[in-house]
């Protein structure tokens, strides 16, 4: 039926919404810097009054304050509180969680687990700062510089458990997850944000092996905040995933539709790119 299909669009960055019947989820909306090549419409995020937080970094809440309505609800830990907080967003409109709880949204059922953050090790950055590209593009970067330092992770990165329509889809807010949590196993959906320093395939690869997600959802794997971020190219791990489970890449705005049977197809013209099957 119609009513129990659930519409997951990508936006770009970790931004994705989740829809299902009369409800919606928003994940980590941003709005790309002006000069990526990436654009996301103005009103791409209207309508959508909840909000999960991942994890507190800039490219996860700088967009948030100016999306706040009346009924805005926004999910978050203490980090991105305060950097919300700072930024002017009412207490009223901000709900602090942390992991182990769990709570419901409209037609939704989420659980709240202790994540992690991808390795961002201090000569990874300074590699970064010092990078060419860095050099090309100095115009405006002390103040970016100054935009990122004020959003902080603090070892705060969540996952989240969505569970609606009898379908569970997992959020990574990263690509890494906790050595110590026991994460659900066989979801329908997970989603891997594709971005960060290191072997990005071979990361993947044993989340994947240790979660066994029946698909795989591919976010932030594109460059919406330059000079810092990057394009990645995720082509040898959708090989590596070959025969394993389905990884669905998007094109900006795609949607990919979890039907009622537990299939999974794209609205025309939206996949980039696909490689596998669900095993």
């Amino acid at each position: 039926m119609q009513e129990n299909k659930i519409r997951i669009t990508w936006y770009g960055t970790a931004s994705v919404r989740i829809t299902a019947g009369d409800s919606q989820l928003l994940i980590d909306p941003f709005f790309p810097f002006p000069e990526s090549g990436v654009s996301v419409a103005a009103d791409a995020f209207a309508g959508c009054s909840r909000i999960l937080v991942s994890h507190g970094h800039f490219d996860h809440i700088s967009s948030i304050p100016g999306l706040v309505c009346p009924d805005t609800l926004i999910s978050c830990t203490d980090a991105p509180y305060r950097s919300l907080r700072k930024m002017g967003v009412a207490d009223a409109h901000l709900h602090r969680i942390q992991p182990g709880d769990t709570f419901s949204a409209g037609e939704f059922r989420i659980t709240v687990y202790k994540g992690n953050h991808i390795r961002l090790g201090a000569c990874d950055i300074l590699k970064t700062l010092c990078s060419k590209r860095v050099r090309q593009n100095r115009k405006g970067i002390f103040k970016k510089l100054r935009t990122i330092a004020a959003c902080r992770e603090k070892h705060e990165s969540l996952c989240y458990l969505i569970e609606v329509s009898g379908r569970r889809i997992l959020i990574l807010g990263s690509l890494a997850i906790a050595p110590d949590t026991a994460y659900p196993k066989n979801v329908d959906l997970a989603f891997f944000p594709y971005q960060g320093f290191g072997s990005l395939c071979e990361t993947a690869a044993d989340i994947y092996h240790q979660l066994k997600p029946k698909a795989i959802l591919l976010t932030h794997f594109d460059d919406t905040f330059p000079p810092f971020s990057s394009d990645v190219d995720a082509s040898e791990f959708t090989e590596y995933m070959k025969d394993r489970a389905a990884v669905y890449q998007l094109r900006h705005g795609g949607t990919l539709i979890l039907e009622p049977d537990g299939t999974m197809q794209s609205e025309s013209e939206t996949v980039r790119a696909e490689a596998g099957k669900r095993s």
